[in-house]
């Protein structure tokens, strides 16, 4: 579960040193063979599509228009998914 519009778990963060150094926000950013920018949802994605490849299971859920907090965000909606993760954990089948 995540945001749409976090600011901090996205591909291109402004609190990754190597995207403000492509900016040349940060002098002496040796560039992106020595320090890439990390694009942490693409990363992640892999990570999940890896797994689900190796025969594992996943589902993504993003919540429109949130940013870093879904939980804060979007209480009711978080809980929701959450409640219906763990039945789906314990039971084995996705509860309608």
């Amino acid at each position: 579960m995540r945001g749409a519009d976090d600011q901090l778990v996205s591909d291109f963060c402004l609190a990754d040193i190597a995207v403000l150094g492509k900016l040349q926000v940060v002098p002496g950013w040796p560039g992106d063979a020595v320090c890439p920018p990390q694009p942490m949802v693409a990363q992640i994605r892999k990570l999940l599509e890896d797994y689900a490849a190796a025969g594992g299971s996943f589902e993504e859920l993003v919540f429109a228009e949130c940013g870093h907090s879904p939980h804060i965000e979007r209480p009711a909606e978080f809980i929701n998914a959450l409640v219906r993760h763990v039945d789906v954990s314990e039971t084995g089948s996705r509860a309608t």
